[in-house]
């Protein structure tokens, strides 16, 4: 049975840990996994572990980062001496940069570097372009990305070969479709509290729309306190508090879109929205910002609307018409629910997963 080092900063609530998650739980007698965290521990943790697999917890609360990461880069080193894994999948830029190198050590080891998101990272510190570009991209075997736009990046703006690129979508589970009859329209924004989630957006969008009287919006998600206090400040300069919800993070939130009839993204810059595959899965039209690959998903006029990033006229209106016709959101709502069934099926990309490590 190959053995497999996953090493990640942390197990937390966001969309790459839910679909690592889903991907060992469906491997794991496949395969021999390892998850290597050194960042934080994160909420999904004890999840990871009652799927029975090995955990290496190496994160170092209260150490001043750069000796904590030193410390951390060490033990996977003998880590690797020991074990000797045939595969090292990296994931998110974090890992990449901290123990990417570790490749020129272990040639016999096969290194897999999984990115989930666009490279706009790489414009805050140039420094990360050119080492991600000319050292590490040259010695991974492969480069995994989850939609069209982050492998057209890689292949057209980082060099690397399009032969060592590899295209596999998020999955999501398809869940039976249920809709509200309330009189009350509920929208949500499924998006942890970081500044290029853009919640500004849909508030700006609430205002433009404020006289309608039947809907309201529930924001759900965990991020920093300060972000969350510029949002609600913004909500109050609007009088949006009887509009505008905040439910806080939630870690299961299959019940809570049960009772939604829209769903909405608001970002800035997005790799494979887990967000809106979930509202997909459960029939739920969707407008959407067209950034990353959520044109992948949303095929705009027929499972929902894609409006560009910051437009809050555009993004009013199309919220407008769903709000108003019921045979419209149901239409939508369909139809995205067949793209899931066809497209970002489960047990499809996971087998993809299984020929991918099997080939290397």
């Amino acid at each position: 049975m190959k053995r497999i080092f996953i090493i990640i900063g942390s197990l937390g609530l966001g969309g790459t840990e839910k679909q690592l998650l889903m991907k060992i739980d469906y491997l794991k007698k496949r395969y021999n996994f390892t998850v290597i965290i050194f960042y934080r521990k994160g909420e999904l943790y004890n999840s990871f572990k009652k799927l029975g697999i090995k955990i290496i917890d190496l994160t170092a609360p209260g150490k001043v980062k750069i000796y904590a990461y030193l410390s951390a880069f060490f033990k996977v080193f003998n880590l690797i001496k020991k074990h000797k894994p045939e595969i090292i999948n990296l994931y998110l830029p974090h890992s990449y940069i901290i123990f990417g190198i570790l490749s020129y050590i272990f040639s016999k080891v096969k290194f897999v570097m999984s990115r989930r998101s666009l490279n706009n990272y790489q414009k805050k510190i140039p420094f990360i372009k050119f080492f991600e570009k000319f050292i590490l991209h040259k010695k991974m075997k492969f480069i995994m990305a989850n939609n069209k736009a982050i492998v057209n990046e890689l292949i057209n703006h980082e060099g690397v070969e399009k032969k060592k690129v590899k295209l596999i979508y998020n999955s999501v589970t398809l869940r039976k479709i249920k809709r509200s009859n309330k009189k009350e329209i509920r929208i949500l924004l499924l998006a942890n509290l970081i500044p290029y989630k853009n919640h500004s957006l849909i508030i700006r969008a609430c205002n433009e729309i404020r006289s309608l009287p039947n809907f309201r919006v529930d924001l759900v998600g965990g991020g920093h306190p300060l972000y969350k206090n510029q949002i609600d400040k913004e909500i109050k300069r609007y009088n949006l508090e009887k509009k505008i919800h905040f439910l806080g993070p939630i870690h299961d939130y299959i019940d809570i879109t049960n009772h939604v009839d829209i769903g909405v993204l608001t970002s800035d810059e997005e790799g494979l929205s887990n967000s809106i595959l979930e509202y997909m899965s459960k029939g739920i039209p969707v407008i959407a910002t067209n950034v990353g690959g959520n044109s992948e998903m949303i095929d705009h006029n027929k499972n929902g609307f894609l409006v560009k990033k910051n437009d809050h006229i555009n993004f009013a209106k199309y919220l407008k018409i769903l709000i108003t016709n019921r045979k419209l959101r149901i239409k939508f709502g369909n139809c995205g629910h067949q793209k899931i069934k066809h497209s970002f099926n489960v047990k499809k990309n996971m087998e993809k997963y299984f020929k991918f490590y099997n080939s290397i």
